[in-house]
């Protein structure tokens, strides 16, 4: 059996004993190999400890029953807290809150009334565990206001005339174009730029986010006019992240491959996990192993806590 499939299983396992006692030990007796080697394994393929999985993982999982109601010392002990106050230091490291917080949203929705399910991404972005993002069928102009809001609320920059080079560009170029929601493309180009300026990319990233599709999207724009109307540097990046699949290699054994790239396909990545729903369901299992064992790792080694928690869950839901 492969790696990337005993991974698979491994992953499945932990969620579905996710209140169990899950040690390294046992975890790696479950899926046939030593602790040392099942360890091993797991950290190369996964760009993260066994152990550091699990904890995260229960985290997580323990927010969802928060969310839900239950007693914060009730949660604590069913995920293998011994006290109130171990739980709680170890959910503030990990969100940098306290889980009273996760309470006091609960006891906000109940009074809002709805189905906490039908919102429940809202409520994640509320609590600062996921980056934010936008409703759908939104139109791209609406879109670009909230892009500017974010760079502006993050203070990224504040002269927007190449940004809005960049935006025109995109509506040119996706013209006529449509996902399979029946938007017009250039909205995901317009959310992929959104979700860099959440984390925090540079001016140069984010103009290339917005641009990221225009080669594989085949809309007749060329990597030499993207140079001579922006800058070498964002012709490079939408040419690693056009060729990402073939050059993925190099990020694995960490030659060198431009890190903004890597955030322009993370983002990317996000948002069609986002609306993955848009998708034939046949290929929802496809594209959570794919995210599973592509960018999970990936998204560790960047060591961004919030895409990687939603990149987490979005992918473990469809697999």
């Amino acid at each position: 059996m492969k790696y990337n499939e005993v991974i698979l299983l491994c992953l499945q396992y932990i969620e579905d004993n996710i209140t169990e006692k899950l040690t390294v030990e046992c975890i790696s007796k479950k899926m046939g190999y030593s602790t040392y080697h099942f360890s091993r394994i797991f950290r190369e393929q996964m760009s993260v400890s066994l152990m550091e999985y699990v904890k995260d993982r229960k985290l997580f999982r323990a927010t969802e029953d928060i969310m839900l109601g239950k007693r914060i010392l009730d949660v604590a002990i069913e995920y293998g807290y011994e006290t109130h106050s171990g739980f709680t230091k170890a959910f503030r490291r990990k969100y940098g809150f306290s889980p009273t917080f996760i309470h006091a949203i609960y006891i906000q929705r109940l009074f809002e009334g709805g189905d906490f399910y039908m919102k429940q991404n809202k409520v994640y972005e509320s609590a600062n565990i996921y980056l934010k993002g936008t409703e759908n069928y939104k139109e791209p102009k609406e879109l670009y206001s909230f892009l500017i809001e974010t760079i502006r609320s993050n203070k990224i920059f504040d002269d927007f005339k190449m940004l809005e080079k960049a935006y025109n560009l995109a509506l040119s170029a996706h013209k006529g174009q449509k996902r399979k929601s029946g938007e017009d493309y250039v909205t995901h180009a317009i959310n992929v730029a959104i979700i860099l300026a959440e984390m925090e990319a540079d001016e140069e990233t984010i103009i290339a986010g917005l641009l990221h599709d225009i080669i594989e999207e085949k809309t007749g724009v060329t990597l030499k006019e993207v140079e001579e109307s922006f800058s070498l540097k964002i012709a490079k990046m939408i040419d690693d992240v056009t060729n990402f699949n073939d050059r993925y290699s190099k990020i694995i054994n960490k030659e060198s491959f431009d890190e903004h790239a890597i955030m322009i396909k993370l983002a990317d990545r996000l948002h069609n996990m986002r609306t993955i729903e848009f998708m034939d369901s046949q290929r929802w299992n496809e594209k959570a192993k794919e995210t599973i064992e592509i960018f999970f790792p990936i998204a560790a080694k960047f060591n961004n806590s919030k895409l990687k928690t939603e990149l987490d869950n979005l992918a473990l839901k469809y697999v």
